[in-house]
């Protein structure tokens, strides 16, 4: 019986000890290919049938600044930036039709504005007059995912 008891403790603890290595191969192969991924600007395919909205807003509104704004996601999930996952993302806010590189990460300027963290609303400051929005929902390295989960681009008047 001891012996049994002993024979069963081996194979579990070489199991376990199995496991770990293959644990750390496979996170090692994981980092390994989020970096190269990453200096390639490799683009993620996007989650399927994603969709993002302004939940409170529609194109010709009229609205008074600050302007608090609500992002929508459909078949998609947010996380932040930095959490790799294929169906998750994080939204940017495009203000006044920047230019984008779609194969890199998009960077942080005033017509782009990262809600890394994963956030879902937000309040802006925009001067009086018209302006274009547009909701990105972007990859855990910052960049779009290919297609773009993008809304339809709206344009409101700040009074």
């Amino acid at each position: 019986m001891r012996t049994l008891i002993a024979t069963a403790l081996l194979l579990s603890a070489t199991l376990v000890q199995a496991d770990w290595k293959q644990d750390l191969k496979d996170a090692a192969q994981q980092k390994a290919s989020a970096q190269m991924e990453q200096k390639l600007g490799i683009a993620n395919p996007a989650p399927a049938n994603a969709a993002v909205y302004f939940i409170n807003l529609k194109d010709g509104d009229t609205v008074s600044s600050p302007l608090f704004i609500q992002f929508g996601l459909k078949n998609a999930g947010i996380a932040p930036a930095g959490v790799q996952n294929p169906t998750t993302g994080h939204f940017h806010l495009l203000v006044d039709d920047p230019t984008l590189d779609y194969t890199q990460p998009l960077p942080m300027t005033e017509q782009i504005k990262h809600y890394g963290g994963g956030q879902t609303e937000t309040t802006v400051t925009l001067k009086p007059g018209k302006h274009t929005l547009q909701l990105l929902l972007a990859d855990w390295k910052h960049q779009s995912f290919n297609p773009a989960v993008a809304s339809p681009k709206i344009t409101i008047t700040v009074k």
